[in-house]
């Protein structure tokens, strides 16, 4: 039979998912839902591509993904057909929960590499989203407890979550968590830890050597990269200017605007010298002020230093190599990957397991020349070393 009428999904422009991905992930999540049942028909790849208002390649690349997952048969000239839950038999089933808002680049790349790595070992990979109603409200755990209708080995669930924790408790599915927390949570198997300030003490080290005394933090979320403690205690005076996205126009805009509004207020003040270093914590929030910056005529590191977040395979780009700390999110889920499965083959998450940005000098942050003489000397010096 072919199941008629609306989709149980849509194609959401704003999110930061692959098209495969959102597609592959509301399908999936309709078979295990009961919308298509055993034995079901889904739509052609044909006819889902004008449906959901994308190419046919990304509905037949997304259906490609379900058959190779085992939850659908294709069959020639008939269509994708819904499998009995037990027709193909996999080691083990990890379910990834993430709080609805949180689908960015970095989670995205993040669960792609994931999903491959479990994949790979024979392991079953889904994905479940939690969401509020509004905000501070409570949780929708629809989408998940859907999702834990199959059998579950393990969660993993991103972020650092109370709730969630205590919902996956409460069924007793043991979870592991991907959050910047110093300690695992309660409950958890394990914890695979984002440790954001791992780059900081060469971020300290390169603004010594530029000469810089003060710093500006731009910032918009407490759970961004804090160097603030290791530059005062490094004897560098930190200012932060108050950064406040607007959402109403989607996430990505609201940060990149924000940080264009902010840094344009710091070019006003006229308190940019080369002595002082900006800190930009948050990659779209850096595209916002690369752009004030160049409105306002502002170049580093002759006018200021500048160091920036950034995420591999994202950006910012700008024509100087930007002096960053740089996070790479596939290597993350690979990390993640090899975690998982060290738990479900014996039964001990490994307690080592962490996400840490690199240090990348670029040339934004400059370095502070000695004077001209002892430039000469310090020549002198190592030419008579060399001879």
């Amino acid at each position: 039979m072919t199941i008629r009428g609306n989709l149980s999904f849509a194609i959401d422009k704003n999110d930061a998912r692959t098209l495969v991905d959102q597609v592959a992930d509301g399908l999936r999540g309709a078979i295990v839902s009961g919308f298509y049942k055993p034995g079901a028909t889904i739509p052609s790849y044909r006819r889902l591509a004008p449906e959901l208002g994308v190419s046919q390649i990304v509905t037949k690349a997304a259906l490609r993904r379900l058959a190779d997952e085992g939850f659908v048969e294709s069959r020639p000239r008939i269509g994708s057909i819904v499998r009995d839950r037990a027709a193909k038999q996999w080691l083990g089933h990890v379910v990834l929960v993430y709080p609805q808002g949180d689908v960015d680049y970095f989670p995205t790349m993040f669960a792609e590499e994931l999903r491959l790595g479990l994949n790979r070992a024979g392991y079953l990979f889904t994905r479940a989203s939690v969401d509020r109603a509004v905000e501070g409200g409570p949780c929708d755990f629809s989408l998940l407890d859907a999702a834990l209708s199959r059998s579950v080995d393990l969660a993993i669930v991103f972020d650092n979550r109370a709730a969630i924790f205590r919902h996956l408790s409460a069924r007793k599915i043991p979870y592991a968590a991907v959050a910047h927390c110093r300690t695992t949570p309660d409950g958890a198997v394990g914890m695979t830890r984002f440790d954001y300030e791992a780059a900081v003490p060469e971020f300290v080290a390169a603004c010594r050597a530029a000469g810089v005394r003060n710093a500006v933090v731009l910032r918009w979320d407490s759970m961004m990269c804090d160097a603030a403690p290791a530059l005062r205690a490094g004897g560098i005076a930190v200012r932060a200017v108050p950064v406040k996205p607007d959402f109403s126009h989607g996430k990505h805009i609201g940060v990149e605007a924000a940080g264009y509004a902010g840094f344009a207020r710091l070019a006003a003040s006229g308190r940019l010298s080369p002595d002082t270093v900006v800190f930009v914590t948050d990659d779209y929030l850096a595209r916002g002020a690369l752009s004030a910056m160049l409105a306002a005529g502002l170049h580093p590191p002759e006018d200021f230093r500048l160091a920036v977040w950034a995420n591999a395979g994202l950006g910012p780009f700008f024509p100087r190599e930007l002096s960053r700390m740089e996070t790479d999110p596939r290597a993350a889920g690979t990390a993640a990957a090899a975690a998982a499965i060290a738990y479900l083959e014996t039964g001990r998450y490994p307690s080592d397991t962490a996400i840490r940005p690199r240090w990348f000098p670029g040339e934004t942050m400059g370095a502070l020349l000695p004077p001209e003489g002892n430039r000469k000397q310090s020549t002198a010096i190592d030419s008579n070393r060399k001879g």
